[in-house]
């Protein structure tokens, strides 16, 4: 009884075809205020596999979702706290509580001092809509409430930003992080939670002293970003690459780490990480992946090249439903062409599933 269902999953399986690559909603969506509840919403209603966001921690210890460890590039801080900031000019999210940052209206992304929009065909920054900072316990009952209202499994990739800073301050962030989750039941490498950093021992720490047993992806970026002490030039190599397989489940690098491009940024082939990942066991999310802003001429040849050519295993992109839109064509051509190649075994195919429930119908009678 056991072979013939395996045989008919087998069946149903080849019918339909492959499954696509994941894709991965930066900051949720570029179509608002990014790390927004709205943001993060819109990502899951263009069908976004996976939602990654960033945490930072407040004076009182509580875990606010934003990119930055500062918040003048998204919000107007400097209106309602003008003499917060530190001598270089920017306020801290660690010296604010979290009250004091909920009085915050968040913008699209500018540049702090003179307010130019970083990204001028986006949700305008100087809108009077007033968007809030979200919480990482707002951001875990959104996940959970989509996923049951739903019945859908979506999932959330969650940065751990710059733990070596907060440190500084005798502040444990991913051990926050993990008791927050922990609250939720979230533990397991099952569960809709992935978590991330640049600093790739604190995935270690996290891993072997911390013992959580939740997804882990390595970030890795260039050296000279000075993101976090950790040396990507090693960890991406072929040795660095087989020493993470024992932590991690994946790795989350730049995409310049995964093909080489000449100055007027032409791909001019692969680098070996895909390849080196592979062989270790470990999927490939490359980021981040931008309409507006992009190398090369065409965005949709970008990503058929990390699809087709890179073989990565998904996009880390600010625009979920222009990604989704050009993978649901490609795996419509594919299934169409798997159709035509296989149209002499089609009736076959038709008559095994037929038989399989004919026969699993005749089992439960008995």
């Amino acid at each position: 009884m056991f072979l013939i269902i395996v045989l008919c999953l087998y069946v149903v399986g080849r019918v339909q075809g492959v499954s696509r690559p994941l894709v991965i909603g930066h900051r949720g969506a570029a179509y608002l205020p990014e790390l927004t509840l709205a943001a993060q919403s819109m990502g899951y209603a263009f069908g976004a596999d996976i939602i990654e966001i960033d945490v930072c921690l407040t004076r009182d210890n509580q875990l606010i979702v934003i990119h930055d460890i500062y918040l003048d590039g998204v919000s107007n801080v400097a209106e309602m706290f003008p003499n917060r900031n530190r001598s270089n000019g920017y306020s801290y999210v660690i010296d604010f509580d979290l009250e004091e940052l909920r009085r915050l209206t968040i913008r699209e992304r500018f540049r702090p001092f003179n307010g130019t929009q970083i990204f001028p065909l986006r949700f305008p920054s100087n809108s009077v809509i007033a968007f809030q900072l979200a919480t990482l316990n707002e951001t875990i009952e959104l996940l959970l409430g989509f996923n049951r209202a739903t019945g859908q499994q979506r999932q959330l990739l969650i940065e751990i930003k710059k733990p070596e800073y907060h440190s500084k301050y005798n502040k444990s962030i991913s051990s926050i992080v993990l008791e927050t989750l922990n609250a939720y039941n979230l533990k397991e490498p099952s569960d809709p939670i992935i978590l991330q950093t640049f600093h790739i021992e604190e995935l270690i720490h996290i891993r072997r002293n911390l013992g959580s047993k939740l997804r882990l992806f390595a970030l890795m970026t260039w050296n000279r970003i000075n993101e976090s002490s950790s040396d990507y030039d090693f960890y991406r190599s072929e040795e660095g690459i087989r020493n993470l397989s024992n932590v991690i489940q994946a790795i989350t690098p730049n995409l310049e780490f995964v093909v080489n491009y000449d100055s007027n940024g032409t791909i001019l082939g692969n680098t070996n990480l895909t390849k080196w990942a592979h062989q270790n066991g470990l999927a490939v999310y490359p980021f981040t992946f931008r309409r507006d802003s992009f190398p090369g001429r065409s965005f949709e040849q970008l990503i058929q090249y990390f699809l087709h050519t890179a073989r990565v295993d998904g996009f880390i992109t600010d625009h979920p439903d222009v990604v989704l839109e050009y993978l649901r064509r490609e795996m419509a051509a594919k299934d169409a062409i798997f159709i035509e190649q296989n149209s002499s075994s089609s009736l076959v195919s038709s008559m095994l599933i037929l038989l399989c429930n004919m026969i699993i119908i005749s089992k439960i009678i008995v």
